[in-house]
């Protein structure tokens, strides 16, 4: 590959970056879902989700990379809101599990459905094949990307 490809793909990564991260966009993604709560309680939401059961604090911090204390406080939040229930664990019961309650659900549901149609909109404008094209390459730099940090991790 030559320096200018790498060149672009670089610039294209930061603005990418620069401007997924602008709240902005959380906000008005979260708008459309008639939701009020920060990216940092819409993370745990969204791991909770993607576990499909419940997580101890430690091992949702680890996926997140915080702290434990600062799962904690989001979680007291959350849990005061009502969208996320706390339960000591079967095996250990100094251990607190995490869990959607039906309104996190609901909730989380909400949002990645104003996500989705927010990526509809965007990419109305691009033929199917090259929305086809643009899935299978992204989800393969981000496999590529996932697996190189792992071995750097390991």
């Amino acid at each position: 590959m030559d320096d200018k490809t790498i060149a672009d793909i670089e610039s294209a990564l930061h603005l990418l970056a620069r401007r997924l991260r602008q709240a902005r966009l959380h906000d008005f993604v979260l708008k459309q879902a008639g939701l009020d709560i920060d990216q940092a309680g819409l993370a745990i939401l969204y791991a909770l989700h993607a576990e499909q059961g419940s997580l101890r604090i430690t091992d949702l911090a680890e996926r997140l990379g915080i702290d434990a204390p600062a799962v904690t406080r989001k979680a007291q939040r959350l849990e005061r809101l009502g969208l996320v229930s706390r339960a000591r664990g079967v095996e250990d019961a100094r251990v607190c599990r995490l869990r959607l309650s039906a309104e996190g659900q609901e909730a989380i549901s909400r949002f990645l459905l104003a996500r989705h149609q927010w990526l509809i909109t965007l990419l109305a404008d691009w033929s199917p094949e090259d929305q086809r094209d643009f899935a299978r390459l992204i989800g393969r730099f981000a496999s590529d990307i996932h697996r190189h940090l792992d071995e750097l991790h390991a």
